[in-house]
């Protein structure tokens, strides 16, 4: 089996793919600032990986990992959207100057490219469900990053012949995530606290971690430079998921409704017609039966 780098390889969705890979026998090198990720995402597996610490802008040290891998999964990168918002300037040093460089380095040393983009480069959709034709309407720092990213990828494959599948990624889901909409209405609702309802209204996709990583390991045996949605196709709202997941845990929490955040999307479901076609891939798990099995 070959070498394979992941970088943000520490992370919810980035430690999931190094474990199926260890597990499919691939050699597998992970780099990860360990900024937002965590060392302990990857202990069932650290010590059959070779794992590096540093920046994928420090351009020596992933030149090295890039010249003596065969495949990169590119997943690094500032990967929320108030995060990018506070800090725009973190979000382009790493989601574009270092998919830059991880783009760079894999036209010259000639390596396929996996990259995670979202459906953040749609902005809020202007038809469901959304296919990969719809326009490039990103309305926040951190999907304007992932266009810059998928665009330079796109013109480094024109110039030199650089080989990529780009995954866009709906709203992922699943277990060692933190910070997003999920994870919080969980914890909240396990304790029996206030769901905080922004808008309420939102319409996202929601796949399940699992689903994703098959995605992204069909990839791999992919022949030719593909843009691809990754999603589960069905649309559920902000105030439908709150209430869905406070019947299922049987939480006592009350939802409290404030005012939309800004750069935050409207509406998104998954066109998926595509990746089935292309990866002979489709998403196995619904959101209400993962809900089932965390009930506590």
């Amino acid at each position: 089996m070959g070498s394979i780098l992941v970088t943000g390889g520490a992370g919810f969705i980035g430690s999931h793919l190094v474990e199926r890979l260890v597990k499919k026998g691939y050699k597998v090198i992970v780099v990860d600032n360990l900024l937002r990720g965590k060392i302990e995402n990857l202990s069932n597996v650290i010590d059959e990986i070779e794992f590096v610490r540093c920046s994928i802008t420090d351009y020596n040290r992933i030149k090295e990992l890039v010249k003596t891998s065969d495949i990169v999964f590119h997943l690094a990168a500032v990967s929320r959207v108030i995060p990018s918002i506070e800090n725009p300037e973190l979000c382009f040093e790493y989601n574009c100057r270092g998919t830059e460089i991880i783009a760079r380095l894999c036209s010259k040393y000639n390596k396929k490219l996996i990259f995670a983009s979202s459906r953040e480069v749609y902005g809020t959709a202007k038809y469901l469900p959304v296919d990969e034709q719809h326009p490039l309407n990103p309305e926040n720092p951190y999907g304007a990053s992932k266009v810059f990213g998928e665009k330079i990828i796109e013109a480094y494959a024109r110039c030199y012949g650089l080989e990529y599948v780009i995954l866009r990624l709906a709203n992922v889901y699943g277990p060692r995530d933190f910070g997003r909409v999920i994870p919080i209405f969980i914890n909240n609702a396990i304790k029996n606290e206030d769901l905080i309802v922004y808008g309420g209204d939102q319409i996202l996709d929601f796949i399940f971690i699992d689903d994703v990583i098959d995605a992204f390991i069909r990839a791999i045996d992919v022949n030719g430079n593909y843009i691809l949605n990754i999603g589960s196709g069905k649309g559920t709202t902000i105030l439908e998921l709150a209430k869905l997941i406070i019947k299922i845990l049987r939480s006592k929490s009350k939802i409290v409704i404030h005012k939309r955040r800004e750069g935050e999307i409207e509406r998104f479901v998954a066109n998926i017609s595509k990746a089935r076609e292309v990866l002979k891939w489709t998403p196995k798990m619904k959101l209400e039966k993962w809900l089932l099995k965390i009930n506590p």
